[in-house]
Formats: C-alpha cells, structure tokens, sequence
C-alpha cells in the first residue's frame, strides 16, 4: 500500500512538473558542425500564460559577448514540446559581438525523471539561413533542482564574462555629472578652407564660410543639451510610482530592459537617483542593457523609467530584469504622460 502511494506521489509531481514549465533553466548549447568551437551557455527564464501559450526570457554567453531577448512560444503538454520562433543567435564563427546573426526557431521536449527535469532540443535553422547556420544542440537543466547554480555556471568559461559589458552597452557610475556635450570635430572640408585662408588677405568667403561651420556645430551641441533638459524637466514634473523594492548582495548590478507587449515602437528615457543616464531608447524584445554601480553614500538607489512616447498601443510598458550576480528579479515597469516608474534598491548588509 505504500508504495502504491509512493508511485502515485512521484507520478502527481511529475505530472505537475509536465504540465508547468516556469523557472530558469540552464545549460550548454553546442553547434552540430565538425570540428573545434566555442559553445553557447543559455539560460532560459520561462513563464506560462496558459497551458499552451509560454513566455519569457533567454539569454545567451558566446565568446565575450552577452545577449539577451524576450520571447513567445507555444507548449503540447502532450507531446511535452515546446516550440519559440525567430530567436537571433550570433553565427557561432562571428568574431564580434555586432556580427553576423542566425534567426533560429527553438525546439524541445521536456522529460522529467526523479534525478531532474530537462528541456532537449536544438536552435533549428530557419529555410533562409539552412546553408549557412548549422543547428544548435542543448540539454538544458531545470534551474531550481540544482542546488548549487553558482557551481553550475562556474562550470562553463563563458559565464566568467557575465559583468563584462560590450561597448553597445551602457556603463553608470555611482555618482552621475550633469551630462557634457562637446562640439563635433570639425570636417576635412572646413579644416582645409581654415588652412587656405590667407590672414594678410582676410578672404572674407572662405572666412564666412568657416564662421557658418563654427555656429552650425555650436547650435547642434545646444539643441542637444537643450533636449535633455527637457527630458528632465518633464521626468521632474512627472509623479513617481515606486513599482517594487528590492535588497541585493552586490555593489554592482545589470539591468535589462524589454518590451514585453506588443512591440509597438514605445521610447524611454532611464534615470538613475534623478539623474538621466540614457535617453531615446526603443524598446523591443532585445534587450537593453545598463550595468550600474550602486552610489554606497546612499541608503536607498533608484533606478526609474520615463516614457517619452506612448507607442502605439498606450501606456509604456516594460520588463525590467535586474541581477546582481546571485539572484534575478524581474519588475513589470509601467509610464505615462503622468507618472514615472520606479524601482529602489537596497544593498543587503
């Protein structure tokens, strides 16, 4: 009797398991092409809607690069398979982080046993890329089963560029100035009409024309400053929502940003403690990335995102992934025309 009571336990929570696919999961993906080659370490953060509709994030260390994106897919509790389309994944001979990127469509099936759950499958090529991105393999590993992640991750040299960011990225320091703007060096053209000026001669063209130069870069220099100054008049006049409150274990955090509805061309603006460190970003499923340096002077830093449009569809969603080496949080961000959104955020003594 027991063990009848037993087995059907294991099968309840494995059935449980079958039927929810939510939490990290994690792992090696290697590329099916004869040969030596760097591989892929991939976390895959999931959610589901529904029974059949899932949702989520993955991110990706190749080289010394980091990628992140939001994603959609569909789930057969079944077939237990899961499908995600069009997730771009750098072309596993790109030198850099800007090269080459295969769209894939992801494929796997679940299987669940008493020792883990694991998603197997592949990034399968799409029609127009078949000749030149061979498929990607993986076995990932359900996240919450493995007792210790850091030694997981530890186990996979990629992951030790985790806080190294790529110059698309945007580095903040704990202490930020008000933002100086330089003027343009000025173009071969004009250089070389200064170098022909003869001064005994004062060619009144050729310094005329140098002087229209001079004053069209100074004015591109103020209407710069001039539109950050009004970004931050507007955030100030804005009322500030602090969506959610959050302690951390480091000195140091990253910050990715997505739009997680219908990408429908919303723009923002990110402060940090009141101050504008990025402005007119677009969001869409790839992720923005900031790498932030908490101010230790202060108890409390604010991390907040002002919506200089609307989009299409209002008001200006996103979701907001912060991590700080050990845990991972995620903060569904909301502005408007009226209001900020905020998140503070606290360093764990």
């Amino acid at each position: 009797m027991r063990l009848l009571i037993s087995i059907g336990l294991l099968l309840i929570v494995a059935n449980s398991q079958a039927q929810n696919l939510k939490g990290n999961w994690y792992g090696n993906a290697d590329v099916l092409v004869d040969g030596s080659h760097n591989n892929y370490l991939v976390e895959l953060d999931l959610r589901q809607k529904n029974i059949n509709e899932i949702h989520g994030v993955i991110s990706y260390y190749f080289k010394d690069s980091y990628q992140t994106f939001y994603v959609r897919g569909t789930y057969d509790p079944q077939s237990r398979e899961i499908f995600i389309k069009n997730v771009p994944v750098t072309y596993f001979m790109a030198t850099t982080k800007s090269g080459v990127e295969c769209m894939m469509d992801l494929r796997a099936t679940l299987t669940v046993s008493r020792v883990s759950s694991n998603l197997k499958g592949a990034f399968v090529t799409q029609d127009k890329y078949k000749y030149t991105c061979p498929d990607i393999a993986f076995d990932f590993v359900y996240g919450v089963q493995t007792r210790d992640l850091d030694s997981l991750i530890d186990n996979f040299a990629a992951a030790r560029k985790i806080w190294k960011p790529s110059p698309e990225d945007i580095v903040v320091a704990k202490k930020i100035e008000e933002p100086k703007v330089e003027p343009k060096p000025l173009d071969t053209a004009t250089l070389a009409a200064v170098a022909t000026v003869d001064t005994t001669k004062l060619d009144t063209a050729s310094v005329k024309m140098v002087a229209e130069k001079v004053d069209q870069n100074v004015k591109g220099v103020g209407v710069v400053q001039n539109d950050v100054k009004k970004i931050i008049a507007a955030y100030e006049k804005r009322k500030e929502v602090v969506t959610k409150e959050l302690e951390v274990q480091s000195d140091s955090i990253r910050i990715t940003l997505y739009d997680n509805g219908t990408i429908d061309g919303d723009s923002i603006s990110v402060f940090y403690n009141k101050a504008p460190v990025a402005t007119h970003q677009g969001l869409s499923e790839r992720g923005i990335n900031l790498y932030v340096e908490l101010d230790s002077t202060k108890d409390v830093n604010e991390i907040s995102m002002f919506a200089e449009n609307l989009g299409k569809i209002p008001p200006n969603t996103a979701l907001m992934v912060i991590t700080d080496g050990v845990n991972r949080y995620e903060v569904f961000m909301s502005s408007s025309y009226s209001q900020n959104s905020s998140v503070r955020i606290r360093r764990k003594r």
